[in-house]
């Protein structure tokens, strides 16, 4: 392995932990490992690209090449890869156009129930009041007629029940806002 013995091996991972620390060696190696890959990966690519546009070809007849169609075959795999490379571009673009109006969508009908739920609940607390407010005036026009007449001073007193039953909701409907 690259002319390294056992023993220079381990110098070097030893002076690896003291340098770098046992917590970033991994990290360390990982990146050389995938440095190491995306190196192979373009020396096969240029390889590839070296024998596809060399203008000699040892296992044909005619061993020379002509230099046009060699300029031309390049150019249509260009186009080619040209139009794989928009297609995804078309695609990615799409799929994020559709995230967005997704997003833009559930926002929309995230306000609309806030503003559906919130006009609910003035609704609700606006009818509290109501029933709070004409539960005081009954009470208090029981209490101005048993006043006036003291024979409906039971009235009245069965009236103020209702009244004070009547307040809690309205007290319940402040703290709920």
């Amino acid at each position: 392995m690259f002319g390294i013995g056992g023993f220079e091996l381990f110098l070097i991972l030893l002076f690896g932990f003291l340098i770098f620390g046992p917590d970033k060696l991994p990290d360390i190696a990982k990146t050389v490992g995938h440095a190491i890959a995306k190196f192979r990966n373009a020396q096969d690519e240029m390889k590839g690209t070296l024998s596809a546009q060399s203008f000699i070809d040892k296992d044909s007849d005619a061993p020379l090449k002509n230099p046009l169609d060699v300029i031309e075959r390049a150019a249509n795999d260009a186009k080619d890869k040209t139009r794989t490379a928009q297609a995804a571009v078309d695609e990615a673009t799409g799929k994020a156009a559709e995230k967005i109006s997704e997003k833009s969508a559930s926002f929309a009908e995230r306000k609309a129930r806030y503003d559906r739920e919130r006009a609910e609940r003035k609704a609700a607390e606006k009818e509290a009041a109501d029933a709070a407010a004409k539960a005081e005036a009954d009470a208090a026009a029981a209490k101005a007629a048993a006043k006036a007449e003291p024979k409906t001073e039971v009235a009245a007193k069965s009236a103020a029940p209702a009244a004070d039953d009547a307040a809690p909701s309205a007290d319940v409907a402040k703290e709920v806002r």
